[in-house]
């Protein structure tokens, strides 16, 4: 009887195994049917001028990434490093968060924020992101992210992954990831990262639609 129940869990452990490997594979998309246009993204959006930043080519190869833009921009003494990146496979799409620690960084605080879509977003729905507090020897950083799929945003991955593997095929997801120096002043840090966010992503998913 014994052995009979090793040999049912053992069955049972197959089948699950079967069932995830055909989920994987079903969910796969093939390849991207859109080639988003980072370059529609103005340097010059409201008082802040942004410059092209190079883009890091292992990062860029270790993504398997589609599409890959970095810029800065500044405003006064105020800096924002803007990244984008866009992949038609649920699975380069990597969370910042996961990144910050494994290049060191200390996150102080993590929570999910909702922020009012843009006056020009393509959906009435409000903008779901992330915002992180991370600190390394004596620099501190405030990071906002948000996963972009057609019709919204997510600031959880999981829930990314899901919307990206389960959408139109092809259609793929971006992120959109923002951070400042805190220079003391978290509130305007914060601030500074939803205004920027709120300009920048009707642009950058407006090949969706």
């Amino acid at each position: 009887m014994a052995a009979s129940r090793r040999h049912l869990a053992a069955l049972a452990l197959i089948l699950i195994g079967a069932a995830a490997a055909q989920i994987v594979h079903f969910t796969r998309k093939s390849p991207a049917q859109f080639a988003p246009d980072f370059a529609a993204v103005p340097l010059k959006l409201g008082s802040y001028q942004g410059k092209q930043l190079p883009t890091d080519q292992s990062v860029f190869r270790f993504l398997e990434a589609d599409a890959m833009a970095e810029r800065r921009y500044v405003t006064g003494d105020s800096a924002i490093k803007l990244s984008l990146i866009y992949a038609s496979d649920w699975r380069s799409i990597h969370s910042p968060a996961g990144c910050y620690q494994a290049q060191g960084w200390h996150t102080i605080t993590d929570e999910q924020v909702q922020i009012p879509a843009p006056p020009d977003s393509p959906t009435s729905e409000p903008l779901h992101a992330r915002l992180l507090r991370v600190r390394k020897n004596e620099v501190e950083l405030l990071a906002m992210f948000t996963f972009c799929h057609p019709g919204g945003t997510t600031g959880d991955w999981a829930e990314q992954g899901w919307k990206v593997a389960t959408g139109p095929p092809g259609a793929g997801g971006l992120v959109i990831s923002l951070s400042t120096l805190t220079e003391d002043d978290l509130a305007q840090a914060r601030e500074r990262l939803i205004g920027l966010l709120q300009q920048v992503y009707p642009y950058a998913v407006a090949f969706w639609y």
